[in-house]
């Protein structure tokens, strides 16, 4: 199968789909109460991570396409804002993931960060799509598809587990 018609797959769409969903929820999430913002995430969340997993593989790029969308007073703005939504909840998580040179070292990441991680790398993804330049949209299939096994993830999967023993163990907001 060519690039160009990966770009357009169901797979690829689907993915695009969900992903601005994740977006949009992440830039209104000021506006939610804490209830709706911990329910929403539980029920994103994981279609997010299905999506993903379900990527196509981008046999061929060039990486001089590959551009980035999220800055970082975005990545701020969005860590504050689940912050403020997660309050006492915000609490540090070991991460182990590729990026740790030994298997015994953790990362310690805030929850509120790891919203922000995704959204930064889903902010890319959908960057890239907006532009509707193939190249760029290819360069944007690929690096998410890589990242995803090596970076945003296993950070998803950390959040989401974390969100679920927020939402059930603490009966905060049952």
């Amino acid at each position: 199968m060519n690039n160009l018609s990966i770009l357009y797959q169901k797979e690829s769409i689907e993915f695009a789909t969900v992903a601005k969903e994740f977006l949009a929820f992440m830039e209104a999430a000021k506006n939610m109460s804490s209830e709706e913002f911990i329910d929403t995430s539980l029920n994103l969340l994981p279609l997010v991570y299905i999506k993903g997993i379900r990527l196509p593989k981008v046999d061929d790029y060039n990486e001089d396409y590959a551009e980035k969308f999220v800055d970082e007073s975005t990545w701020s703005y969005i860590q504050q804002t689940a912050a403020a939504k997660l309050g006492e909840d915000d609490e540090y998580v070991e991460i182990q993931d590729i990026s740790v040179v030994n298997n015994v070292d953790f990362l310690n990441v805030g929850l509120s960060e790891l919203y922000a991680d995704l959204y930064q790398e889903l902010g890319d993804f959908i960057g890239a799509y907006r532009l509707a330049q193939e190249e760029t949209m290819i360069a944007a299939l690929f690096f998410c598809k890589q990242n995803l096994a090596s970076y945003w993830g296993i950070r998803l999967l950390v959040l989401l587990e974390n969100i679920h023993k927020i939402k059930f163990h603490n009966n905060q907001y049952e």
